[in-house]
């Protein structure tokens, strides 16, 4: 079955390695909060996420390379943006211009395509990035119009946040939240209010979790190096040796 949107395994494959690889740098560790059902349901499956900084596409790359290897990621991009980085659209980035109908039109053909082949869209429906902590949460209509007609798809909240606990680099804090079905030909206005509370009970549920500072609340996939390097941490090592214990860099209890 020929990819839709003229993606490439190769291409796919190469930058979904240098976003992990640049997750694994940046973070101090990955953590997932509550009991992921959407991680046993396979496609189609649109995970709508909030939108709260740069590190988001690298974190879909991570999730889709991790969770959901069974079948292939897509997602759209600014269509002017896509243009001067082509192997983003040969690793499954779609271009989209939303002041262009006929680009509208194409992403919409080509979306529903990626989901009538079991695969996931991932999408940050609110449309520009915010705190993770503004309420109420809006979100755009576009996904609602797109999976109306797709038979069996599910729509996937995703809660992300970037907090900072012990460690010089922070946390990268995940929760997914109950996929909700779509009815055949439900309304846009009724399919977008149910994403919007599906969406702010997952942030609500990770927000209670990360505020809590406690790393045994979540399943741990991902942990860095830690400690602060060069001559503090130096010093720690030669103290922990002459009092004959071993070093432990990490600030976490």
């Amino acid at each position: 079955m020929i990819a839709p949107g003229g993606r490439h395994p190769l291409a796919a494959a190469l930058v979904s390695r240098g976003m992990r690889r640049g997750i694994q740098r940046g973070f101090n560790a990955v953590r997932l909060s509550g009991d992921a059902e959407a991680l046993r349901h396979r496609g189609p499956l649109v995970v709508c996420s909030n939108h709260p900084g740069w590190w988001d596409p690298a974190v879909f790359a991570w999730l889709q390379h991790h969770f959901f290897r069974h079948c292939r990621g897509y997602g759209p991009m600014e269509a002017a943006a896509l243009r001067r980085y082509p192997l983003l659209e040969k690793a499954g980035l779609i271009p989209v211009d939303p002041n262009d109908p006929q680009s509208l039109r194409e992403f919409v053909r080509t979306a529903r395509n990626v989901l009538q082949q079991g695969n996931v869209l991932w999408i940050t429906p609110q449309g520009e990035f915010a705190d993770s902590r503004v309420r109420p949460i809006r979100l755009q209509s576009g996904f609602a119009h797109l999976v109306r007609h797709v038979p069996s798809v599910r729509l996937v909240p995703l809660a992300i946040e970037y907090p900072f606990w012990n460690e010089n680099r922070p946390e990268l804090l995940l929760r997914f939240g109950s996929p909700v079905p779509v009815g055949d030909g439900e309304r846009v206005r009724c399919v977008t209010t149910r994403m919007e509370a599906a969406l702010t009970e997952t942030m609500d549920a990770l927000e209670r979790d990360a505020c809590t500072r406690d790393a045994s609340r979540f399943a741990t996939f991902v942990q860095g190096r830690a400690g602060i390097g060069g001559l503090y941490d130096m010093g720690r090592r030669a103290l922990q040796w002459g009092r004959r214990k071993n070093f432990q860099p990490r600030h976490d209890p």
